[in-house]
C-alpha cells in the first residue's frame, strides 16, 4: 500500500457490510424494547422470546 496507493481498495467488505446491516437491524429492537417498556413496564431486554410474548399478550 505503501508503493502503490491506488491498490487500497475501496470496498467496504462484507464484514463492514454485515457490521452495518446488524446495527440497522438494532435500531428497530431498541425501540420495540423501549415501547414495551412503557406501555407495560416491564424490561424484555435479557429475556427470552417466550417470555416476551408472555408480556405482551
Amino acid at each position: 500500500m505503501m508503493e502503490d496507493p491506488r491498490s487500497i481498495s475501496t470496498n467496504p467488505g462484507p464484514a463492514a457490510t454485515a457490521k452495518a446491516i446488524k446495527r440497522i437491524g438494532d435500531h428497530p429492537k431498541n425501540i420495540a424494547e423501549f415501547i414495551i417498556y412503557i406501555v407495560e413496564g416491564a424490561d424484555v431486554r435479557h429475556t427470552s422470546i417466550d417470555a416476551i410474548e408472555s408480556v405482551v399478550r
